[in-house]
């Protein structure tokens, strides 16, 4: 049984990977070429090439976002407001806070002629939730070790637990049978957010895990870059791929699966992935407070409007992909 691991490499060893995983095309533009590709899949799939990798996005994909996250919110307002009384500021005011802190450091960084680092969601919500505190009267030094414990003792834990809870039916089956059908397959995630599949109760079937957080926080990778569709966390789960799990660079043999038609079809299309696009119309998309790479402000709306180029399978749960790749696999 697969071991998962959250993949934290240091990006100096992610660029080495990234060199050793010159097969793989990629461009800062959506091609032409994958459009082609796109449309002779449809019209006459292969199967006579081995799956020899295969990603997951997780929010939204494996588990819907917005309960899962609001529950992990609701969580921290009450762990800090057991501990600093009523006075805590509610959800709500805190998620103002952190538009307004958001606000004011592009403001700043404008006027200084730069641009302002990003945050990762995680500082940016310690941030807010501090800042409105204090401002509700709460001693400055009360204010930050409260939240900030309250992050890892509350917000954390909740969101995995929810995660687990909320798994969507037949997912785990669904990956018990990847790994089943196609034996040796590598599974891996890539995702902008805190989330994980082992902290999900899925654990057993990843081999890695790429997280935009840690990236930003523990090994400060810019986030323009650490954050889909940026390329970068792709070029770094090949390097895994290859360093790790002996992946070939046949782009044919690696298959991303993600319900955001940008950051994980658009992105994957980049290296000539196969995708698949989960595309649940139950399921309401997870509104942030902002904060979103630029890069996925600029271009979403041309690649959506595109989605034929950069979608190779279309599914409406994560359930239905085994039956997908045995059309596409031996």
């Amino acid at each position: 049984m697969a071991t998962a691991r959250i993949a934290r490499a240091a990006p100096a060893r992610a660029d080495a990977r990234a060199r050793r995983a010159r097969g793989a095309r990629a461009s800062s533009t959506a091609p032409s070429t994958p459009a082609r590709a796109t449309r002779r899949r449809a019209e006459a799939p292969r199967r006579d090439e081995r799956l020899e990798v295969i990603t997951f996005d997780l929010d939204d994909t494996l588990w819907p976002t917005t309960p899962v996250v609001n529950a992990a919110n609701e969580a921290l307002i009450e762990w800090c407001s057991a501990r600093l009384g009523g006075r805590f500021p509610r959800t709500a005011r805190v998620h103002a806070t952190m538009k307004r802190i958001r606000e004011q450091r592009e403001c700043e960084a404008a006027a200084r002629g730069t641009t302002a680092e990003p945050m990762s969601y995680a500082a940016i919500r310690i941030a807010g939730a501090t800042r409105a505190a204090i401002e509700c009267g709460i001693p400055e030094s009360d204010a930050v070790a409260t939240v900030a414990r309250g992050y890892h003792l509350a917000w954390i834990p909740m969101r995995n637990a929810m995660a687990r809870e909320l798994v969507y039916p037949g997912a785990a089956e669904a990956l018990r049978a990847i790994r089943e059908r196609h034996p040796g397959v590598a599974v891996g995630s890539i995702t902008n957010g805190f989330g994980s599949a082992a902290g999900a109760g899925l654990g057993e079937f990843f081999d890695f895990e790429i997280s935009a957080e840690a990236l930003i926080d523990e090994h400060m990778v810019h986030g323009e870059m650490a954050r889909k569709p940026n390329a970068y966390p792709f070029q770094l789960a090949m390097g895994i791929a290859i360093a790790d799990h002996g992946y070939s660079g046949d782009a044919d043999s690696w298959t991303h699966v993600g319900d955001d038609v940008l950051n994980d079809c658009y992105c994957a299309k980049q290296f000539d992935f196969k995708t698949v696009h989960v595309c649940d119309p139950t399921t309401k998309p997870y509104e942030s407070g902002g904060g979103a790479p630029y890069a996925e402000k600029s271009l979403r709306g041309g690649v959506e409007a595109n989605s034929d180029a950069v979608v190779d399978g279309v599914i409406s749960h994560v359930r239905e992909l085994p039956e997908l790749l045995d059309r596409w696999y031996v």
